[in-house]
């Protein structure tokens, strides 16, 4: 049996053992103890919206001065797709107030209406008003008026349909507002408005003939101003005393030119007998585009009216692809393809049967000095069929429709 000494000792050893681990792994503890490093944010660069991404910069403090953002720089391409989804007409309008350049265009599906700028890729809806099936539009110069066409449902009679953009009726959204407006009569056959924009000039067809009417925008105060025993007429309003008048082209039918004086009604002739006959009239009824048919292929030409004289131009087109410069008179922007297909022209271009791949070139009428501006195909692997060309005031952009699938495009030209 342990004596009382033994048992006395042994605890004391373990006591002391005891005491002795303690302070070894204290001091042990301490001495080796690692440094902790705080880990180096890295930017990602990844968009958060909910702010969680820390940054290494360091916050500033109160009083110091914080640096604005260097704003981001939008890029937009020299031949810019404006509107993937078909069209029916489109406007340009001067903003001259945020100088720059406004297009309203709208969509042949629904009728809503949008407007966008050569400045910026923001896309702003103007109207949710819903017309189906718009296969027409006319603008009046202001841009907010305009003049549409679509086939009635039940009847299949042309409707025609005067319409002013209304602004937003709500907070929600100022940019979506309406339309409203007034029928005007059925079955208009072609209509045409004046530089000035407030009058139009339209055509209807009875067994009797066609008859002309000029009246207000919106159908008010009408009145006759023409009559032919003749209904197959085109009509365009290019100065106002003149009233343009082309028979409808077919490349085996002898075609007319006219111009009908919008004050007075006398109607005079100014080209005659030319197979496939189209036309383009500037701005001030002095020279006229016209093209004819031969094997197969359009030739285009520049007829002076005073001297009656006509110049054949270095290339071939249509004159429906063509436009006078806004600054240079001299100057006409022409959308030319780059071949053309076997047919009869412009009967298989109008009617859908072929579809070319056009470059855009400029021409001086003086020298008759031809320049490429953009070929489409080659710069960006584009093929368009370009119509309804119109430009800014000052030729720094060309805005067109794709005749293929009626998208609407912008070329930058300056």
């Amino acid at each position: 049996m342990m004596s009382k000494q033994t048992a006395i000792i042994l605890i004391l050893v373990v006591f002391l053992g005891a005491l002795g681990a303690l302070i070894y792994f204290y001091f042990s503890f301490n001495a080796f103890k690692p440094t902790v490093i705080t880990p180096v944010q890295i930017d990602t660069g990844v968009y958060d919206p909910f702010g969680t991404i820390t940054s290494n910069t360091p916050v500033p403090a109160t009083d110091a001065p914080i640096i604005d953002a260097i704003p981001q720089v939008v890029s937009i391409n020299k031949l810019r797709q404006i509107s993937t989804d078909p069209i029916s007409g489109f406007s340009v309008i001067e903003d001259t107030k945020n100088q720059r350049t406004n297009v309203h265009y709208i969509l042949r599906a629904n009728g809503n209406i949008y407007e966008v700028y050569t400045n910026s890729l923001e896309v702003k809806r103007l109207s949710v008003t819903t017309i189906p099936k718009v296969y027409e539009s006319v603008w009046l110069p202001n841009g907010t008026n305009l003049i549409i066409r679509y086939l009635q449902d039940i009847t299949n009679n042309i409707q025609t349909f005067s319409v002013k953009i209304n602004p937003a009726t709500t907070t929600l959204n100022e940019f979506e507002g309406g339309v409203d407006g007034n029928h005007l009569t059925e079955n208009i056959a072609t209509l045409s408005i004046n530089p000035a924009g407030d009058k139009i000039f339209y055509l209807t067809n009875s067994l009797n003939g066609a008859t002309g009417y000029i009246s207000k925008p919106d159908g008010l105060n009408k009145k006759v101003l023409f009559e032919s025993p003749l209904i197959e007429w085109t009509v365009s309003w290019p100065k106002e005393s003149t009233i343009t008048f082309t028979t409808k082209p077919s490349a085996g039918v002898l075609g007319f030119l006219y111009f009908l004086n919008s004050q007075t009604g006398s109607f005079s002739r100014i080209l005659g007998n030319i197979n496939g006959l189209t036309t383009k009239t500037n701005d001030a009824s002095t020279e006229v585009l016209y093209s004819d048919s031969i094997r197969n292929t359009p030739r285009i030409y520049l007829y002076n009216i005073k001297n009656g004289e006509g110049k054949l131009l270095p290339w071939n087109t249509l004159p429906e692809k063509c436009l006078w410069s806004n600054t240079d008179d001299k100057i006409v922007y022409c959308a030319v393809p780059n071949t053309f297909p076997m047919g009869d022209y412009p009967d298989a271009w109008y009617q859908g049967l072929v579809n070319f791949s056009d470059s855009i070139w400029s021409i001086n009428t003086d020298t008759m000095s031809a320049t490429l501006v953009y070929d489409i195909n080659k710069e960006s692997n584009n093929k368009i069929d370009a119509m309804n060309l119109q430009l800014d005031k000052n030729d720094n952009y060309l805005f067109f429709m794709n005749k293929t699938d009626l998208s609407f495009w912008s070329l930058k030209l300056k």
